[in-house]
């Protein structure tokens, strides 16, 4: 037997009810979190997969650029051994070759920013997102994560001072 525990879990534990509502909020979840995603996944499929993406569905300005990259044995083969980011780094952008496509790449990546501010980004939602504060609703965990990745500094002296810190009776 591969997974015992799950021979030790009799049918009649499980209740059904309970795992549709889980798997129907977790859809919903997802639905809700990744609506901006769907709309933006062909224009990551053609930076990660320049060599198979069909040129006819690439956007017009793309199209003759594509073809000529998908034509280009050399760079195919090089795409091949490569990181996207160092071949589009180290070959395609010296080039000069494909000008609107360096511009979608860059429009590509400046969505992820660095490492740094994405693992930032990442621990300031697992610490907000803790068991402690597990009620936030989306827009007050987005309003956190705003404020906890920006670089302005308030001026607090500032505000203190147009504020009326004891209201007059």
């Amino acid at each position: 037997m591969h997974f015992p525990r799950i021979a030790a879990c009799a049918p009649d534990d499980v209740d059904l009810n309970t795992c549709v509502g889980v798997v129907t909020s977790l859809r919903e979840e997802f639905a809700s979190r990744f609506t901006g995603v769907r709309p933006l996944a062909p224009g990551f499929k053609l930076f990660t997969s320049p060599f198979d993406f069909p040129v006819d569905e690439a956007p017009a300005p793309l199209q003759m650029e594509l073809v000529e990259l998908q034509c280009n044995d050399e760079l195919k083969a090089k795409y091949r051994t490569a990181s996207p980011l160092s071949f589009f780094r180290d070959l395609v952008l010296p080039s000069n070759k494909f000008p609107n496509y360096i511009e979608h790449v860059k429009r590509i990546v400046a969505m992820f920013g660095s490492t740094y501010y994405c693992e930032q980004l990442l621990k300031k939602i697992k610490y907000t997102k803790s068991r402690i504060r597990s009620q936030l609703s989306d827009r007050h965990l987005n309003d956190i994560l705003l404020l906890s990745t920006s670089s302005i500094d308030p001026d607090i002296e500032s505000l203190l001072h147009g504020k009326q810190h004891q209201p007059s009776h």
